[in-house]
């Protein structure tokens, strides 16, 4: 190892590790907290439903309406959220509702973020004709109406969960991709990636020693606030009758079998209050995530 590189790396090694002192410190805010403890729980009950109820999402029960076929309210025994037009018991589609809202908010979110990261990445240490083509193709995918496409994709392939999954993602990636590209510009004119080339490291073991690893708060509080995206686009589809179909518990299919229930307010307020939990959840421990990255102010006595 040359003398520069000697140097380099312990200096480069203890300001990470201060960093990561700071942003631990910088997480115990009160607004990432609560975001994270929200999450945390919606994530509980996708993992583990059946800790929280017994009752079958899908069964339809008598036991669920009342003499004159209405769906009973909450407090009733068996339904401590009432039940829904058909007798289900609610509370369980509550809670299994979760597990389509959090496959939704990840496997989509991290699947774009990781095409976004690879496009981005690579344009910016290619150039040329590479990072023409690729950033001219994000850019005229970001132009294209998605959600208009989105909805004709699947009402052509059908509205299976692969599906779904697929074509949020090709949809979602683009604005990520710009964001990385722009960051990875940046990070390739710092002193320490001209460090790294001076020693010899070529243009590959720069991106992946020294620009993806400085492009990580960047990228996971993209990924926390774009959950809360994916979770309300999921619902928007659903809604429309274009997300998970029945029977599979979804809070936006809730919605949407719900709205013409105006005297059961239970079925449309409840399902409301969990998206909205759930996206309030992700973006504040997105911006908590963003705020514990950013170096403190210091006030200033005049």
């Amino acid at each position: 190892m040359s003398g520069a590189a000697a140097l380099v790396a312990p200096a480069a090694a203890i300001t990470r590790r201060r960093g990561g002192m700071q942003a631990l410190r910088g997480l115990a805010r009160p607004d990432f907290i609560v975001g994270a403890v929200v999450v945390a729980f919606w994530a509980f009950c996708a993992l583990f439903p059946e800790v929280l109820t017994s009752a079958d999402p899908t069964r339809i029960t008598k036991e669920g309406l009342s003499v004159l076929g209405e769906p009973v309210p909450p407090g009733t025994p068996g339904f401590p959220l009432g039940a829904d037009a058909l007798g289900r018991d609610f509370f369980s589609r509550i809670v299994y509702g979760a597990q389509v809202a959090m496959i939704i908010a990840i496997v989509p979110n991290a699947l774009a973020l990781a095409l976004a990261t690879a496009v981005g990445v690579v344009a910016g240490v290619m150039r040329g004709k590479v990072e023409f083509i690729l950033m001219r193709t994000t850019e005229a995918i970001m132009v294209l109406p998605g959600f208009l496409i989105a909805l004709a994709v699947i009402s052509t392939f059908g509205s299976s969960t692969i599906v779904l999954i697929l074509t949020i993602v090709a949809f979602s990636w683009t604005y990520a991709a710009r964001v990385v590209y722009g960051e990875t510009l940046r990070l390739r004119e710092m002193l320490f990636v001209e460090a790294a080339r001076s020693v010899g490291a070529g243009r590959w073991r720069i991106a992946i020693t020294h620009i993806v690893p400085q492009l990580k708060p960047l990228l996971i509080v993209y990924f926390t606030m774009n959950a809360a995206f994916m979770v309300l686009l999921e619902a928007e589809l659903g809604f429309l009758g274009f997300g998970v179909q029945p029977p599979t518990p979804s809070w936006g299919l809730m919605l949407a079998e719900s709205r013409d229930q105006f005297f059961y307010p239970w079925l449309i307020i409840t399902p409301g209050i969990c998206l909205a939990t759930l996206c309030v959840g992700f973006y504040l421990v997105g911006q908590g995530i963003q705020n514990a990255g950013r170096p403190r102010e210091k006030a200033v006595v005049l």
